[in-house]
């Protein structure tokens, strides 16, 4: 059976582009197209266009795909640190809402100070695109823990404590995470 790219639930056959059902219509059909490399995920910049438009950026290659963009590998050169750049598609027509809607994000999420939610050190706008310059944490994510069945039981005990106390202090200062899963 195929599981979901997206949330690896079960994939009915003939489903596009390897989503099931619910991400399918979670995500609208901006996600359902592929980009120039016949990547699945909104059309984003390719690592030489990146490249160009962070300057300042050595941009070491892609880390990961989401339904919203892509994150990007990169090390600040001037500060010796490797970050994330996560760049996101903005939908056609609907620019001016987006940014409006990215900015206060960003501001909320630079506003945030917790051992366990990354750190974002910059945002902004550049070509069509809306991007975050953040702290770049190595490793997997839980659902790949999860598939790979090396997660132990007191381990996933300690992520489920620790995922809560980020949850809480965003929500006592007014923040929602409206995409919890283990691959987020």
């Amino acid at each position: 059976m195929n599981r979901c790219d997206k949330c690896g639930a079960a994939v009915p056959p003939g489903s596009p582009d390897g989503m099931c059902p619910h991400c399918l219509l979670g995500c609208g059909l901006t996600e359902a197209l592929h980009d120039d490399e016949g990547n699945r995920g909104p059309a984003v910049p390719s690592v030489d266009e990146m490249r160009k438009l962070f300057p300042q950026l050595e941009i070491i290659g892609v880390a990961g795909r989401g339904g919203m963009g892509v994150v990007y590998k990169a090390r600040q050169a001037r500060l010796d640190r490797i970050v994330a750049v996560k760049v996101l598609s903005v939908v056609p027509g609907r620019r001016e809402e987006f940014s409006e809607r990215f900015l206060r994000e960003a501001q909320a999420l630079a506003s945030l100070s917790h051992p366990n939610i990354v750190t974002i050190y910059d945002f902004g706008e550049v070509g069509s695109n809306c991007y975050f310059i953040m702290e770049f944490v190595e490793g997997c994510d839980l659902l790949e823990m999860i598939a790979s069945r090396s997660i132990k039981p007191y381990d996933a005990m300690n992520i489920v404590v620790t995922v809560s106390d980020a949850l809480q202090y965003a929500h006592d200062r007014g923040i929602v995470h409206r995409d919890i899963k283990p691959s987020n």
